[in-house]
């Protein structure tokens, strides 16, 4: 593995994305593609190992450069080859290849004191996700591993299995993919603290058992944050005139790493993301923070909202997290006496079987105030509105004969 363009892949990463990344995820730079040492930079495999010229120079081609790719114009190709001691599994990683002439005793590392062979990281992301294609021979599967360490750290893990912060494992399905597929590896955390390092090897099959023929292609690597939000409210009181003021604190594994937007977005009363209402927005280079918003006025009732944060960049994911929302009206809410209002079968009944008889004026106003029905109702029995039932917040407002107040029912 070379760092030729550490510098341009560092802008590019800092331009691309908006939180850290694996540099060259996309396998988009190559070093030496096409000669048998052919590698993506940033990544290694078996012809650049530790394990001097003699193994290296003896060792097959594991990995090539394909012009079949995701996206871009290149993606990366490891085989299945066959050699002296057995078949040996395509490999490619963004730390180094330990080998040996025994292949039981090979394994992946992070050399921390050499940039050719290491990849910094000090992010917590919550899932690894790639494409690939596969021509898959027998049982076999193409896989991945992560390891996210500080100081020293190897897949197997031979020992440092102590400085895991967190890990990720993937076996692919046994079977050939024609088309490009997205997998998606979740990152489980053995520790509170940061990574140094980020460790990940790819195969083209199951180890020292991969079956000579099997090919995967693999394309746009990216580690993906979880932005969690935490309203400061849970029910939020709006009007026609006057919107809600709250506050919502956010969080992610990933701190940008340069300035970015994160908005507050709400959904509708549903819950759907087709048409978010922007409610605030934070820029920040920090991974936490509090956003100001203001549910708009005149927004619907509803307990079925919900609040999230999100990013320009498709590797934050937002989490979502609920909020009530009850339009208040001009119509105080006063239950009065002589009287009660409930929903039954999505219609509104008035129940006037403790008043007297008598005429009692009846009113019915939706959650904006707007009047949508006026009758006279007698005492001492039971009514069901004439209003045809729509789902929505009503109020309902009695006076005459003894009987006053204002009454809020809701139809679902």
């Amino acid at each position: 593995m070379k760092q030729l363009a550490a510098l341009s892949l560092s802008l590019t990463a800092t331009l691309a994305f908006a939180q850290p990344q694996i540099l060259n995820s996309g396998f988009e730079t190559w070093q030496d593609p096409a000669a048998a040492t052919a590698e993506p930079e940033e990544w290694s495999s078996v012809k650049t190992s530790d394990g001097g010229d003699f193994i290296n120079n003896l060792a097959p081609q594991l990995c090539w450069q394909s012009t079949d790719a995701h996206t871009g114009t290149y993606s990366a190709n490891l085989r299945t080859a066959d050699t002296f001691v057995g078949p040996a599994s395509g490999i490619m990683t963004c730390g180094r290849v330990h080998a040996e002439l025994n292949p039981n005793n090979g394994y992946v590392f992070t050399d921390a004191g050499n940039a050719d062979w290491n990849q910094a990281l000090t992010g917590r992301p919550d899932s690894i996700i790639g494409w690939y294609k596969a021509t898959i021979v027998g049982a076999d599967f193409p896989t991945l591993k992560a390891a996210l360490h500080t100081s020293t750290g190897s897949i197997p893990e031979n020992g440092t299995l102590g400085n895991w912060v967190g890990g990720a494992d993937w076996n692919g399905p046994s079977t050939t993919v024609g088309e490009w597929t997205r997998f998606a590896v979740p990152v489980n955390y053995f520790s509170a603290g940061a990574p140094e390092w980020a460790l990940v090897v790819v195969t083209s099959g199951n180890g020292l058992e991969s079956e000579v023929g099997t090919e995967v292609w693999y394309d746009d690597f990216a580690l993906i944050y979880n932005v969690t939000p935490v309203p400061s409210e849970n029910m939020a009181y709006v009007t026609a005139d006057d919107g809600f003021a709250l506050n919502v604190d956010f969080s992610t594994g990933g701190e940008p790493v340069a300035a970015t937007d994160f908005v507050a977005e709400l959904s509708d009363a549903n819950g759907d993301w087709t048409a978010p209402v922007a409610i605030g927005s934070l820029n920040t280079t920090l991974g936490t923070g509090t956003i100001p918003c203001v549910i708009p006025a005149g927004t619907p009732s509803g307990t079925g909202y919900l609040i999230r944060v999100t990013n320009a960049s498709p590797f934050y994911a937002p989490l979502e997290a609920g909020i009530t929302i009850d339009l208040s009206t001009s119509v105080a809410a006063n239950a009065g006496t002589g009287a009660s209002v409930r929903s039954l079968d999505n219609g509104i009944v008035v129940d006037l079987s403790r008043a007297a008889g008598g005429p009692v004026l009846c009113e019915v106003f939706d959650a904006r105030g707007a009047l949508l029905a006026r009758e006279t109702l007698v005492g001492a029995a039971q009514h069901r509105l004439s209003l045809p039932p729509a789902p929505g917040v009503y109020t309902v407002r009695l006076t005459g004969n003894g009987v006053g107040g204002a009454h809020r029912v809701t139809l679902w």
